[in-house]
């Protein structure tokens, strides 16, 4: 297997005539970690990236939604019109879950969401090239030191099996499936060496990381236990994690583990159990808030994001005010909200008494609004505490990055390092 840290590769041009990518990319974490491997396994193969004059556009799509389809075919048409003598390839949940619709965009090549060295190929065929260059030829391009991301998004786990009834994943990314320990580990060395401070473990539904059948890999606290002995690790973070996957070991590990950041993203996306039930999500909001709690309880200024869906179908006006009043409980430290968008492949889409537009977007408004004052009161809780932030942008010597618990954090560096970003620095929060 190739490992995607080839993404960092970036080789000279060897006899000036080397064909020329570019890569789009829509949709979660997962699709964006993709994308960088391709692009990786691509410059491997003795490809460029080049954004004006690509001979090949590739488009790794997203179906989660309805509107998030729909900014597929607006991208495509628009990198269409753009690119006129370029060839295209249709990649992502998109064709994976609407092959057949895929097939009919004025594409050169469709493809879904596996086996990526396969696609390699398929495009080496299409541009008419077997070039294989060295992967030790090149520079490093992802690096913090050349401007990029400070924090490493790592993808351990791919498909889902839960089946939310307004969610097309388990149609779009398949069967569970854990990327091996070591493989894991190389990588994050990897990241290290080249200088990124914060590992972050993304997948579909990192949870159930080793617990497909048959895996040959621990459990994610397992896992994250062998991650926090790596030599020179900053610190790791996990992505999301769904509550019913928060295990004692794994909150305890958090709590002794100063390499694991005191953040936990557990999606919500109701704050009423009718809605849940009709959803079909694997809790209740009892059962979610107990997870809350004893979380809360070991590590006391953890932050607690969220995820939140407003105007699922029979949403009442009053379901929405329980909504409210749950999250008011559960004082978040952040919240994503999202208008309910039907998916015509998943139960939601075909039920009744759908939720207007108009009263969706004042929902979504609101929800925003009111998860803003706590968000605000969250991060009034570190005033005149030392903190630590990872650098990502670095302006003239303000410093901006994230912070352990997920919010992002300013401060005036005098000595305006040109290296600054990717490094950790500590300051008071006033």
């Amino acid at each position: 297997m190739i490992c995607p840290m080839a993404s960092f590769l970036l080789q000279k041009d060897m006899n000036g005539k080397r064909k020329k990518f570019v890569i789009r990319t829509l949709g979660c974490k997962v699709n964006q970690i993709d994308s960088r491997a391709l692009k990786g396994m691509l410059i491997r193969s003795g490809l460029i990236e080049n954004v004006n004059s690509p001979d090949i556009v590739i488009i790794n799509t997203c179906a989660v939604t309805k509107n998030a389809i729909k900014k597929d075919r607006k991208m495509f048409n628009g990198l269409k019109k753009k690119h006129l003598e370029a060839k295209f390839v249709l990649m992502g949940c998109f064709p994976q879950t609407y092959k057949k619709d895929a097939e009919k965009f004025d594409v050169d090549l469709v493809w879904g969401t596996v086996n990526l060295d396969e696609l390699v190929e398929k495009i080496k065929v299409l541009l008419d090239i077997s070039i294989n260059v060295s992967a030790s030829v090149g520079t490093l391009v992802d690096s913090p030191k050349t401007g990029k991301r400070s924090r490493y998004f790592l993808k351990i786990q791919d498909g889902c099996e839960q089946f939310c009834s307004y969610c097309n994943i388990p149609y779009a990314r398949g069967n569970l499936w854990s990327r091996p320990e070591k493989e894991i580990f190389e990588e994050i060395a990897m990241a290290i060496k080249v200088g990124f401070s914060e590992i972050v473990l993304c997948g579909i539904h990192l949870g159930l990381y080793g617990k497909e059948k048959g895996a040959k890999t621990t459990d994610l606290a397992g896992l994250l236990r062998e991650i926090v002995l790596i030599k020179g690790l900053g610190r790791v973070r996990l992505s999301s994690i769904e509550a019913n996957d928060i295990s004692d070991e794994l909150l305890l590990l958090i709590k002794n583990s100063k390499k694991i950041c005191d953040h936990l993203h557990i999606p919500l996306q109701s704050g009423t159990d009718k809605i849940l039930e009709a959803m079909n999500r694997p809790y209740n909001t009892s059962y979610f808030e107990g997870v809350v709690l004893k979380a809360r309880k070991l590590i006391p200024d953890i932050s607690i994001t969220t995820d939140v869906i407003v105007g699922f179908p029979g949403e009442t006006k009053r379901n929405f005010c329980e909504t409210l009043k749950f999250i008011e409980k559960m004082a978040f430290s952040k919240l994503h909200v999202f208008p309910f968008s039907a998916h015509e492949k998943t139960p939601a889409s075909k039920m009744k008494n759908k939720v207007s537009s108009e009263e969706k977007a004042f929902r979504a408004s609101k929800l925003r609004i009111f998860g803003e004052s706590f968000e605000k009161k969250y991060e009034e809780k570190f005033l005149g505490k030392k903190i630590e932030l990872i650098v990502e942008k670095n302006d003239k010597g303000i410093l901006m990055g994230k912070e352990e618990h997920y919010f992002d954090v300013i401060i005036e560096n005098k000595k305006s390092e040109k290296n600054a970003i990717g490094t950790m620095h500590k300051c008071f929060i006033d």
